[in-house]
């Protein structure tokens, strides 16, 4: 049974192979005795190390994917230059296909990670594991495969429902509502079983990380009430708060600070990110980087003037917003004024290896939790004092003008969280999920002259996975 579990995860492996630029290196655990692999805890947490790298996208090819493909639609981001350029302009015009990179990277590492949990979730009853490992791995390995149908379920609907590594790879798509109840009951099933934030290391699951994805979810589809509720146990807990400042939530010398429900754990040596090599110029930009190792690629990342002009002038969240700046020759540059200022959420990393970096990525923040609430009860039940009471939480440490109750409708305020939460939130790859949840990602689109179809509210199934599954059928329009 174990030779026939590793023989079927190899297929399945085999029907998700893709990468931005080049080939992924294939996790091949058939090069491992499954003695050591699946019947000993060292092993199996192995197992489980790969599921979490997978899902936070932490090989270095893969770690801007999620942020590109959740914010160039909605024009939050826009990018030019390197061989990357042309994957951006797809995403900005809406004329991304079925064999676009960055959607198929998404795609494969999630279900790497799904593949992976399943190992765990098939090999964790041995009666030689401590009761307690078997516990918290179930539950680690529950939290990783729900989060990951709950992002996949928002980029491309209804998904093969793989709940074992000896499931048949070749599946059809389950119903939606077998996917909602496989994502809930996997949360749910997390949640009970994950430790809380104290001694937990930073960047494995807890009660909270299970809380905020399935808040996310009931979020992402309507479940007003229910999103709420969820959200307000994550505030109940007491174990999460605002930092002082909102440069010191991403501070390198912060990293696992009490805003972070959940993050992208990283070390330059990896598992890393390389986001910063795709905003700044390389060095034929002559861009000042503060420290030797720094290096970039060709491609650039920007945001819209619009959106820098759209910040109060005392809101402290637009100060990591470089607007200008003078290059290693002395010449000064201006970036606002033709739309390229940088987002520079993410500190330069003093012991970057080159293009990775170690900057820890936010999956959910706490001021994420207080303004999911504060949407949540607005579409539940409309204005309350509790809801600006949330905001301003978030509008206060950001050194904005308080908001208050008098005057606000359902509409008006529906208007104030969203624009809070791109202020918030920018370059953080949530603006996408934002506008599909009020119904605007396609309509805001259009008005900006960009043929948008109500179909692009999904994104392709990667044609390889057509190409490897016929049970697949592609969502309609592409």
């Amino acid at each position: 049974m174990k030779l026939f579990r590793i023989i079927a995860t190899s297929i399945f492996a085999v029907t998700s192979i893709t990468s931005c630029e080049d080939p992924l290196e294939e996790n091949i655990y058939s090069q491992l005795a499954p003695s050591t692999l699946f019947t000993s805890e060292e092993g199996l947490g192995q197992v489980l190390n790969s599921a979490y790298a997978n899902a936070n996208h932490t090989n270095v090819a893969e770690s801007w994917s999620y942020m590109f493909v959740g914010g160039t639609p909605t024009e939050e981001i826009w990018g030019e230059l390197g061989s990357i350029a042309a994957q951006w302009t797809a995403l900005r015009d809406f004329t991304w296909d079925a064999n676009h990179s960055q959607i198929l990277s998404t795609w494969t590492t999630y279900f790497y990670a799904i593949r992976d949990a399943n190992i765990v979730l098939d090999n964790v009853e041995n009666e030689a594991f401590d009761s307690g490992f078997i516990s918290r791995t179930t539950a680690e390995a529950k939290f990783i495969r729900g989060y990951c149908y709950a992002e996949l379920y928002k980029l491309f609907g209804t998904l093969p429902l793989y709940t074992s590594s000896t499931d048949d790879p070749l599946q059809p798509r389950a119903t939606d509502e077998e996917v909602r109840n496989l994502i809930v009951s996997d949360l749910q099933a997390a949640i009970e079983g994950l430790p809380g934030r104290a001694g937990t290391p930073f960047g494995r699951a807890t009660k909270g990380a299970a809380r905020a994805s399935l808040m996310t979810f009931y979020l992402n589809t309507k479940q007003w009430q229910n999103a709420a509720d969820v959200a307000g146990d994550i505030i109940d807990s007491g174990e999460y708060d605002l930092q002082p400042t909102y440069e010191s939530v991403f501070a390198l010398d912060n990293e696992g600070n009490s805003e972070m429900v959940f993050a992208r754990g990283l070390v330059p040596a990896g598992p890393a990110s390389s986001m910063n090599a795709l905003v700044f110029p390389n060095a034929s930009g002559k861009f000042p980087y503060p420290y030797p190792n720094n290096s970039a690629f060709a491609a650039r990342t920007y945001l819209f003037d619009d959106f820098v002009d759209s910040f109060d002038p005392n809101d402290t969240r637009a100060d990591l917003i470089i607007t200008e700046w003078t290059n290693t020759d002395g010449v000064a540059q201006q970036a606002y004024g033709f739309d390229k200022s940088f987002p520079a959420k993410y500190p330069f990393d003093p012991n970057s290896v080159g293009f990775s970096t170690g900057n820890d990525a936010p999956i959910w923040r706490y001021s994420d939790i207080l303004l999911s609430r504060a949407e949540a009860l607005n579409e539940a039940t409309g204005p309350s004092q509790e809801i600006i009471d949330l905001i301003n939480e978030v509008r206060d440490r950001a050194g904005a003008p308080l908001l208050s109750l008098a005057g606000f409708t359902k509409e008006t305020l529906r208007e104030a969280i969203i624009q809070e939460r791109k202020w918030e939130l920018w370059f953080e790859g949530k603006s996408r999920e934002l506008e599909l949840r009020h119904d605007r990602f396609i309509s805001n689109a259009v008005a900006r002259g960009k043929n948008a179809e109500p179909y692009h509210a999904l994104y392709p199934i990667p044609q390889i996975e057509l190409d490897a599954n016929s049970a697949l059928e592609q969502n309609p329009g592409y």
